[in-house]
C-alpha cells in the first residue's frame, strides 16, 4: 500500500519455492492486480519472469532477512557474486548477510539489493491517510465511488461495493483485512496532527 501511494509499482516475488507451494499466495496478489511470481534459485524456476518484471528501470529488492534477495540477484546476473548465507538449521530460515544498499547495473536497468529486516514498522515511516488508503489497494479501484454512501469506509458499511466484491470472492479476504487493519490505525488521525 505504501508503494502504491508513492506511485511505485510493487512486484511480489515468492522466493525459495522449493520449500513449499506458493500458488495460493500468488493468486491473492494476482487478483489484486499485482505482478507476481515464484522463484527457486536452486532450479532456476521463475528467474526469467523476474528479469521481465524488472526490465527498464530501477528496482529495489526488499524483504525479510534471509529470504533470498541476494541469491536471486546472483541468479539474474552471475557476475555479481554477492555473498549469501546458508539457511540456519537451528532457525530454519536464511541468515542476515547484506549489510549495505548496493545498486547493481544489469544491462539497461538497475537493481538495488538491500539489507533485510525482521519486522516492518509503518508507524515510524509513512502513514497513509484514511481518505487515500482505498486507492492504495488496486483491487478496490473498480468499486470506488459506487458505494451507496459517499462517506463509506469500506469496512462495515451497508451498500459498500467493496464488501460486496469481498463476499463474492472478487477481493481476497486477507487483502481486505490488511486494509481494515491499516484503516483502523489511521481513522482518527487528522492531517494537522502530523
Amino acid at each position: 500500500a505504501i508503494a502504491v501511494s508513492k506511485n511505485i509499482k510493487p512486484c511480489i516475488v515468492f522466493s525459495k519455492s522449493d520449500l513449499g507451494d506458493t500458488k495460493e499466495l500468488e493468486e491473492i496478489y494476482k487478483k489484486a492486480g499485482l505482478d507476481v511470481c515464484s522463484v527457486c534459485c536452486k532450479t532456476g524456476e521463475g528467474i526469467e519472469k523476474v528479469k521481465e518484471m524488472i526490465k527498464g528501470g530501477i528496482t529495489v529488492f526488499t524483504g525479510n532477512t534471509g529470504v533470498g534477495k541476494s541469491s536471486l540477484l546472483n541468479c539474474i546476473d552471475s557476475r555479481f557474486s554477492i555473498e549469501t548465507g546458508e539457511v540456519s538449521s537451528k532457525l530454519g530460515r536464511g541468515r542476515h548477510t547484506t549489510r549495505d544498499v548496493t545498486l547493481h547495473k544489469v544491462n539497461d536497468f538497475y537493481v538495488a539489493d538491500t539489507p533485510g529486516f525482521s519486522s516492518l514498522d509503518i508507524e515510524s515511516g509513512e502513514l497513509i491517510m484514511k481518505d487515500d488508503l482505498p486507492y492504495c489497494f488496486p483491487e478496490f479501484s473498480e468499486y470506488l465511488g459506487k458505494c451507496r454512501f459517499s462517506s463509506c469506509t469500506h469496512t462495515v458499511d451497508k451498500g459498500c461495493k467493496i464488501l460486496d466484491a469481498l463476499e463474492k470472492g472478487d477481493i481476497h479476504e486477507s487483502r481486505h483485512l490488511s486494509y481494515v487493519t491499516m484503516f483502523n490505525e489511521v481513522k482518527n488521525i487528522k492531517e494537522w496532527q502530523l
